[in-house]
């Protein structure tokens, strides 16, 4: 019988996808194996073999939809241009690898929608010009996102032209009005496309309403809380503040902002060289000037906007409320106050803060030798009102000089014009200034709101009485503050007994690891820049070894709290005292000896001279020793010696155990003198006695050798 096997029948379906964001991109937007059939059953690619035969073809150069052979799913890398994608593929029957089908998945990718919005600017000074009085950009987005140069390419639209008197730049959609432009509205057309899609496009306009105001200066005083130099609707306008109106020196008028900030000085003659003064109506210090300001007839010089940002606030340290009444002063480096000319006004060399404890410093950079172009540091002096102190222990100034070099001004140190709120706000008293440096704001000070503090309470214990040499000694200190205010900027002191010394990592401040500085010879621990919060306690534990060289007695381990800055001491002493008694290891002494055959009766073991085992040596306490087989022996803590000047020791042979008729050669008993921690070797020597004239001689080899 003959069998003829025929191959599957196999059928690819082709595939589609639409809709897919090409800017975003899209995983899995098809599988192309969705319809695919093997002998009528769907394919899968546990039957069919899975290949790319023709890949996607990229348009404009950007990325293409990629098919994953491992899944069957079809790809869409974000940034892929819109477009249509097609990708050939080809299955084959496993079992029959040569028994395939192909066909094609369709990619469609739809460009990002754009929204164009049209945009107004009015106002405008057409005497005078302005730059960047509106930007094409503004308000509209691309694929949900604001439109800008990463994203959108601007150009005008095609048939129209920019105004003259108006310059459109398209590189970053600002629009110019140039000086001398006449009164009128102008409409700037505009079209903006994907960066992504060049013919993805939307037309929107500009209208910009110049005007010719009249003869006079406007603006509006205002608190610029995000520094971006411009009054946004949700900033603070200032009322009340002194608007001052300056020409060749002389202030010709004063007006004061309205309840909207707003100030408007009038029937100005024309003329070129007007300075623009705004000061604070607290106490008259100045705070900013607009200069040379040119006044055209029948116009209004619009938008002379003043943010107003304070160097900083005086504010009290523990209710975080402004403190009126504080002198500041800007001094050089030893001190000495800076004279007036290195000021934007006479003003601020001596100022006193009115109820919102604002104050301004502006130096002018080679204006004196006190205030010179080169970096110099200068200090903030402050004698604030009765009752307060300064430099506050509650809120602790930053140690450095601040330095605002390259930044971009104005440099804030605080994000809120007001007095701060966090648990430790950052503030300086020090600054190293340069010409060209960016002004430094929002410095706010924390003063006292008292003249001397209560001491902090130290104590110090210690789980052990006594301790060995060698012994680890854990130790606490605990650091009590009893005033309603934190104690900031504070130095835990711990003096170590001597010869006790730190355990490197044993450290933990309310139970976290924190390492203190080994100072003085290792003999003080110091943990720097310490908080102790208000009513409240500070744990700091810790563990000594005591040394090899210490003596016995009382070893006093002393904690003590000190101001950071100098270094006096704000605190009790608080001590823990451990007793050092002798240590079996450390302290006691060995004995080792032996007792030998001394043949030739000197006293010392020669060479050839035998140890006698079995010989018993005693102690004066009655402790009995017996030599070993090389007539060794070995008496563990023999004694523990003075600590001073060591002790004498008395060891006797029992003659009793001697081999019958031999006699001690050395003295018997022996003493020695025993040191704390060390070896001592007593030695015995013994040997036969033999007869000769009627007396007792000591036997010894060399009279053997004579043959006597």
């Amino acid at each position: 019988m003959t069998v003829e096997v025929v191959a599957a029948v196999i059928s690819a379906d082709p595939d589609v996808a639409s809709g897919v964001n090409g800017a975003t991109g899209a995983a899995g937007v098809a599988n192309v194996l969705d319809g695919d059939l093997l002998n009528g059953v769907a394919a899968t690619l546990g039957t069919v073999d899975l290949s790319v035969t023709v890949p996607a073809t990229p348009i404009n150069g950007g990325p293409v939809p990629v098919l994953n052979v491992a899944t069957g799913l079809v790809d869409v890398p974000a940034g892929t241009p819109a477009g249509t994608y097609s990708i050939t593929y080809q299955i084959c029957e496993e079992l029959n690898p040569s028994n395939c089908s192909s066909n094609t998945v369709s990619i469609t990718v739809d460009p990002s929608p754009i929204v164009a919005t049209n945009d107004t600017a009015s106002g405008v000074n057409g005497a005078t010009g302005a730059s960047a009085v509106v930007n094409a950009f503004t308000s509209d987005t691309v694929n949900g996102v604001a439109a800008s140069t990463s994203n959108a390419v601007l150009s005008v639209q095609a048939g129209t032209s920019v105004p003259a008197g108006l310059t459109f730049n398209t590189a970053t959609g600002n629009v110019d009005v140039a000086a001398g432009t006449a009164a009128g509205s102008y409409v700037v057309n505009y079209t903006i496309c994907e960066t992504l899609n060049p013919t993805n496009c939307r037309n929107a306009s500009m209208t910009v309403e110049v005007v010719i105001p009249s003869g006079g200066i406007s603006g509006t005083v205002y608190q610029d809380n995000d520094g971006d130099r411009i009054a946004d609707p949700n900033e603070p306008r200032l009322a009340n503040w002194i608007v001052e109106i300056v020409q060749n020196g002389v202030v010709i008028a004063t007006v004061r902002s309205d309840d909207q900030g707003d100030y408007s000085v009038p029937g100005l003659a024309q003329g070129s060289g007007y300075t623009v003064q705004f000061r604070s109506p607290e106490n008259n210090v100045l705070y900013g000037r607009i200069e040379n300001v040119t006044v055209s007839s029948g116009t209004t010089v619009v938008d002379q906007n003043r943010p107003i940002d304070p160097s900083g606030v005086v504010y009290n340290s523990v209710t975080r409320t402004s403190v009126a009444g504080t002198r500041m002063r800007l001094t050089d480096n030893a001190g000495i106050p800076l004279p007036v000319a290195c000021f934007l006004d006479a003003s601020q060399a001596s100022q006193t803060t009115g109820a919102s404890g604002a104050y301004r410093f502006d130096i002018i950079p080679g204006a004196a030798p006190q205030c010179p172009t080169s970096e110099t540091v200068y200090r903030i002096e402050a004698a604030p009102p009765a009752g307060f102190s300064f430099v506050s222990t509650v809120l602790l100034p930053q140690s450095v000089a601040f330095d605002p070099t390259g930044r971009v001004g104005p440099v804030r140190v605080s994000a809120s014009n007001d007095a701060p709120t966090d648990a430790n706000p950052v503030y300086y008293l020090n600054f190293r200034l340069a010409s060209g440096d960016p002004d430094v704001v929002n410095n706010h000070i924390a003063i006292d709101p008292f003249l001397s503090r209560t001491p902090l309470v130290v104590t110090k214990t210690s789980t052990k009485r006594s301790a060995n040499i060698g012994d680890v000694v854990p130790y606490e200190i605990t650091v009590r503050n009893t005033e309603t205010a934190q104690r900031a900027g504070v130095d835990i002191i711990d003096i170590l007994p001597p010869g006790m010394k730190y355990v490197l990592g044993s450290s933990a401040v309310n139970g976290i690891p924190q390492e203190p500085v080994n100072a003085n010879n290792n003999r003080q621990l110091i943990w720097s820049g310490q908080v102790i919060p208000a009513n409240g306690s500070v744990r700091y534990n810790l563990m000594l070894v005591v040394g090899a060289g210490v003596t016995g007695g009382e070893k006093v381990n002393t904690g003590l709290a000190q101001n950071g800055a100098d270094g006096s001491p704000i605190s009790n002493r608080g001590t823990a005292v451990v007793q050092i008694v002798p240590s079996s290891v450390f302290d006691c002494s060995e004995l080792l000896g032996k007792v030998f055959e001394d043949r030739n009766a000197n006293g010392y073991q020669d060479e050839g001279e035998p140890g006698v085992p079995g010989v018993r040596v005693v102690t004066v306490n009655g402790q009995l020793i017996t030599t070993d087989s090389y007539g060794r022996y070995h008496i563990a803590c023999a004694a523990v010696p003075d600590a001073r000047i060591g002790s004498n020791f008395v060891l006797k042979i029992d003659e009793r155990t001697l081999p019958l008729g031999w006699v001690v050669t050395t003295d018997n008993p022996r003493s020695i003198r025993l040191t704390r921690g060390k070896f001592g070797e007593l030695n015995f020597g013994v040997a036969p006695a033999v007869p000769q004239g009627g007396s007792t001689q000591v036997y010894s080899a060399k009279t053997e050798e004579a043959g006597e």
